[in-house]
């Protein structure tokens, strides 16, 4: 009896110091979803433009982004410009604003 318990020990205590796994993944990414208004603002990414915000809403689809800093800039014709900045691991961050008209 002595013998299990202390072969029940030695196993145990050795499945504790066993060496730990890291899964490391390549393929992380976060994501950006735009709620602007008006309806016909582009956003810029990083200074390349991505298209028009709308499409990317959260519901038909949104901006995967690599984890890290990046700037976000909102525009449209006769409308102020918006810009913030985010930083993405493999988290989803929301943009809305609603531009406000340019002064004359």
């Amino acid at each position: 009896m002595k013998r299990h318990l202390l072969l029940a020990t030695t196993l145990l205590l050795g499945a504790c110091a066993a060496p730990r796994t890291t899964v490391r993944t390549d393929d992380q990414s976060g994501s950006v979803v735009f709620k602007v208004k008006p309806s016909n603002a582009r956003a810029v990414v990083d200074g390349q433009d991505v298209g028009e915000a709308r499409n990317y809403d959260g519901v038909s689809r949104v901006l995967k982004l690599a984890p890290g800093a990046h700037v976000i800039r909102i525009t449209a014709p006769g409308r102020q410009d918006f810009e913030t900045r985010v930083y993405l691991s493999d988290s989803q961050e929301l943009v809305q604003v609603e531009l406000p008209e340019a002064s004359k």
